[in-house]
């Protein structure tokens, strides 16, 4: 199974880009209980399904594009 057919993993991405709340690539895979790997193929899966993110250094997270 991929990564991203894992819709609990998803969903719990989705709501930490929504709050701000992902941290750095390392630290969203720890909080995912994925590798830096898969963190950056699940953010990579959102991009394509229409999630416009990008990483916002000021507030270290990826965020919804304003």
């Amino acid at each position: 199974m991929k990564i991203t057919d894992n819709k609990e993993i998803l969903s719990r991405t989705k709501e930490l880009i929504e709050h701000h709340a992902t941290g750095t690539p390392s630290q969203l895979a720890l909080k995912l209980g994925v590798s830096e790997r898969n963190a950056y193929r699940i953010l990579e899966y959102l991009k394509g399904s229409g999630w416009e993110i990008h990483y916002s250094r000021m507030q270290e997270s990826y965020v919804l594009n304003d």
